[in-house]
């Protein structure tokens, strides 16, 4: 079996390399559009129209309304744009994904494989951005910590350990409206997300269209005392494919 290796290179010194192994899996490459599947959750794929507005809702107060979600009084308002690729649902969680918008890197990534000593994301390469709606589907409040529930993607034959190679620029999720952290930033832990109430966080990677991509989502609850509580957290996944 051969193995490749990935190396991230800090932001302060190109010296410094992390490896990360690769584990064994087929190189990236294009899946039939539609193909979707779902392992511990179920998948829906209902588009919406992919130029559809913002919402424009102001986002004070518990139970704001924004589109068909409530949104939680320490969550920025909702955005419902782009198309609807699925949902995966944990016990007391979903998770609606919308595929937002493509765009290009505006710079080079900190991923580098290796053994060819390409560069995984170069700048100008295209991104894609992915919107997750979290919604707490339980009847109880679900206190989170600064982590939230936050869904990351990665392509099914992705052969790298680790996450995929991202735009770390905060400039593109402004400029597709959308937040990679999900709270106000006045607010403070813990965040409770009441029954029925929602948030949405976005992240973005390197592109390819038609690709069969796994998103996966952990929730992982607030104790009293501020700590997370492992013994009552939360796993759900889900595979979608990019349009």
């Amino acid at each position: 079996m051969q193995f490749n290796n990935v190396v991230k290179i800090t932001g302060l010194a190109a010296a410094g390399l992390l490896a990360l192994t690769a584990c064994g899996g087929a190189t990236a490459g294009s899946t039939t559009a539609g193909s979707e599947s779902s392992s511990s959750s179920s998948a829906s794929n209902s588009p919406s129209a992919s130029a559809s507005p913002l919402a424009s809702t102001s986002s004070e107060g518990a139970g704001t309304s924004s589109g068909s979600y409530k949104v939680a009084a320490w969550a920025l308002p909702i955005s419902e744009a782009g198309d609807k690729l699925g949902s995966l649902k944990g016990d007391s969680f979903s998770v609606d994904i919308y595929q937002v918008a493509t765009d290009v890197a505006s710079k080079d990534s900190m991923f580098v494989d290796k053994e060819t000593k390409e560069n995984l994301l170069k700048k100008g390469d295209p991104v894609v951005y992915l919107n997750y709606v979290v919604t707490n589907t339980s009847s109880a409040d679900i206190p989170l910590s600064h982590s939230l529930i936050t869904p990351s993607a990665k392509y099914t034959d992705w052969k790298y350990m680790g996450g995929m190679p991202s735009d770390s620029s905060s400039d593109g999720y402004k400029k597709h409206g959308l937040s990679s952290s999900g709270t106000k930033l006045k607010e403070e832990a813990p965040f409770v997300l009441k029954p029925g109430e929602s948030f949405n966080i976005a992240e973005n990677f390197a592109y390819t269209a038609g690709k069969e991509t796994e998103i996966e989502a952990t929730m992982t609850p607030a104790a009293a005392d501020g700590k997370l509580d492992h013994d009552k957290k939360e796993k759900a996944e889900t595979t979608v494919t990019l349009k």
